[in-house]
């Protein structure tokens, strides 16, 4: 316990030594480095990096941490000495916040706006790990990155090259930007970009084992064909559907056709019924390949509708009578709902959602709704 005082009086002179001997290289520390959370790292460690920096001089906009460190958000690991910071690594990253291109280690962070060009393995500066060429992308109109590279925002993959010297077994990808185009050729492998439509495919097409799509920009139509793989916009109901098909395969064409200004319109099953819709009726084997088509009717301004039993009921409405087994509605059967306006008292059926600041006063049964229990509902406040 005694020998407590003076090993920490050696440990602060050997601090300050350290500080004074290294303090260039501390000096250019990045400012973010400052801010990671305080660590316990044995002092033998860090006076082997204070050494192993004095004897390779550092270029400007360069600093060492060892391997236990993060890399600080936009800098990158340009080499490695594993013989460092007691095995951990004492690794020279640079920023790269004034840079368009710079080489670095693989098990470093790529900064967001980058993309990997190229990659050396036993390149010897990053020890075992790869050396990428890193590109900042600026204003390129198309560019080259491998396959592990990010892809930026807004960009699609217009071709694939599966063996590449550049990227090994990566494979290296030409991208373009999106910018104010219309319409682009892009590789399957790909979200396709919100807002934009798979009009055809094609196999084989230089995309490696991914398909070829052809991509359309949703801006003023009203009427599209789309392959059935593609996402449909929001306002949009698929109205026919070509099961297979030149253009799309066994994907099949679906024919798409923007709500905008109607009150009421044939969709297929398979379409989502938009908010503020019903299905009103259904026939089977009428365009829409294994699906049902659903005469669709929006609710405005009436009071009492009839819809099909698999229709959502609106918010605001309750079912007051239900018949099975409909020539409408086929199995489904149809339901009669009705608005709650000023009313203070009614009739529902079992199915139907009691309206908020409403009770159930009595509950019997009813021809009108049919095997389902009668709810006489009051208005509580």
């Amino acid at each position: 316990m005694r020998l407590l005082g003076p090993i920490r009086s050696l440990s602060r002179w050997l601090t300050v030594a350290a500080l004074i001997l290294g303090g260039l290289t501390l000096a250019v520390a990045p400012a973010a480095q400052a801010a990671q959370p305080a660590r316990t790292v044995p002092a033998s460690q860090t006076s082997q990096a204070s050494q192993t920096s004095q004897a390779s001089p550092q270029a400007a906009g360069t600093t060492t941490i060892c391997g236990y460190t993060p890399v600080p958000t936009g800098w990158v690991i340009v080499s490695e000495q594993w013989s460092g910071c007691s095995g951990y690594g004492l690794f020279t990253i640079a920023d790269a916040s004034a840079l368009t291109s710079v080489q670095a280690c693989s098990n470093g962070p790529v900064p967001s706006g980058w993309v990997i060009t190229a990659m050396q393995s036993g390149a010897g500066t990053c020890g075992s790990y790869p050396l990428y060429s890193l590109l900042k992308v600026t204003t390129q109109t198309v560019l080259q990155d491998c396959g592990q590279s990010p892809i930026p925002p807004g960009w699609v993959i217009t071709a694939i090259q599966t063996v590449s010297p550049a990227c090994g077994t990566y494979s290296t990808y030409t991208l373009v930007p999106l910018g104010d185009r219309t319409s682009v050729q892009a590789c399957g492998n790909w979200p396709v970009p919100t807002g934009w439509v798979i009009t055809a495919m094609q196999d084989g097409a230089g995309c490696g084992n991914y398909p070829l799509y052809s991509l359309l920009k949703v801006t003023t139509q009203t009427t599209l064909q789309d392959c059935g793989q593609s996402a449909l916009p929001s306002g949009w109901v698929i109205t026919a559907i070509q099961t297979t098909s030149a253009a799309c395969g066994t994907y099949g064409t679906y024919t798409i056709v923007q709500l905008s200004n109607q009150s009421s319109i044939q969709a297929c099953g398979n379409s989502p019924v938009p908010t503020g819709w019903v299905i009103t009726s259904t026939q089977n084997g009428a365009g829409c390949g294994n699906y049902p088509l659903y005469s669709l009717l929006k609710v405005t301004t009436q009071t009492t509708l009839q819809d099909c039993a698999q229709s959502a009921v609106p918010a605001g409405w309750v079912i007051t009578a239900v018949q099975s087994n409909s020539s409408l509605c086929g199995t489904y059967g149809t339901y009669t709902i009705v608005k709650v306006t000023d009313q203070t008292s009614m009739q529902v059926c079992g199915p139907s959602t009691i309206p908020a600041g409403w009770v159930v006063s009595r509950q019997g049964s009813g021809a009108q709704c049919g095997v389902y229990v009668v709810y006489t509902i009051t208005k509580s406040a």
